[in-house]
């Protein structure tokens, strides 16, 4: 199952290894961000689809409310499946453990290869069994850890500072939109977290708040990339060419970041809920230019 890999990549720059000295990529292609067209999660949580922010007429305060109670029912609604499934499985397991039984009781006068063949088959069902329920207990320990992690978020939303209007990164005009799409050739329901900006051939790429640089370099899908911390907020600028700004640079919004490695420079925002944060979408928050 795939993952979101700027979340990914967000919760590395923000892990107490990337304050110290940054979160940096690999010799086979570099720190696992990007793909900015597919659901999941960068945690350890089994995935359950939420649905990204959207930031309309009733406002964001109400649409993130929204959004968290949407994650929240998805999330049990998974939980009580896997928990039928795991009683399900524990049924089953007393069901076999007689077969197993069964199967170890030596038949008179058989032969020393055929009781052994009944041992191994013995012993296989239950360690199938056996792992089966282990696998779906840890599935229910990680949903309920996920609707723990939601309920305290929505518990923070009084807290959160939104961010304000912030400066186009570029000039262009946006040709990917925030949002949920069906892609063309499979028909699957994909979850864009940011947006892409039509702009010149390696035109320059400039803050669009001021910040702090927590990740500067390769991130997989996206070219090169830059997360800066706002505070209560994070941006993601990519489609970059090569970056060289050091972890804990203060950034001014206008500084230049870099140059579009092509035509397109991709913008997410993400408030700082969740491991990975959560996007919203930033083309309501974009000044002109």
């Amino acid at each position: 199952m795939r993952r979101d890999r700027v979340a990914l990549v967000i919760a590395l720059a923000l892990s107490p290894a990337a304050w110290a000295g940054g979160a940096s990529g690999g010799a086979n292609g570099g720190t696992n961000g990007g793909i900015n067209e597919e659901p999941g999660q960068a945690t350890g949580e089994p995935h359950v689809a939420a649905t990204a922010l959207v930031v309309g007429a009733a406002g964001p305060e109400a649409a993130l409310t929204h959004q968290l109670a949407d994650e929240a029912a998805v999330t049990e609604r998974a939980l009580a499946a896997v928990t039928d499934k795991l009683a399900d499985a524990r049924l089953t397991r007393r069901r076999r453990l007689g077969a197993a039984v069964r199967l170890l009781h030596a038949v008179p006068g058989e032969a020393g290869m055929a009781v052994a063949r009944r041992r191994a088959a013995a012993r296989l069902l239950l360690e199938r069994d056996s792992e089966e329920a282990a696998l779906l207990a840890q599935e229910a320990a990680q949903l309920g850890a996920a609707h723990d992690r939601i309920a305290g978020e929505a518990a923070q939303l009084p807290q959160i500072a939104l961010p304000g209007e912030l400066l186009r990164p570029a000039p262009g005009k946006i040709v990917r939109h925030f949002g949920t799409l069906v892609h063309e050739r499979s028909k699957a329901t994909l979850s864009r977290r940011g947006i892409d900006l039509e702009v010149d051939d390696h035109c320059p790429v400039t803050a669009p708040a001021a910040g702090t640089v927590r990740y500067a370099g390769p991130i997989r899908g996206l070219d090169h990339g830059v997360i800066l911390d706002h505070g209560a907020y994070l941006t993601v600028l990519a489609k970059l060419g090569e970056v060289a700004l050091p972890i804990g640079a203060p950034i001014a919004a206008g500084d230049r970041l870099g140059r579009a490695a092509r035509h397109r420079v991709y913008f997410e925002v993400r408030l700082k809920l969740g491991p990975g944060g959560l996007p919203i979408d930033p083309e309501p928050l974009l000044g002109k230019r």
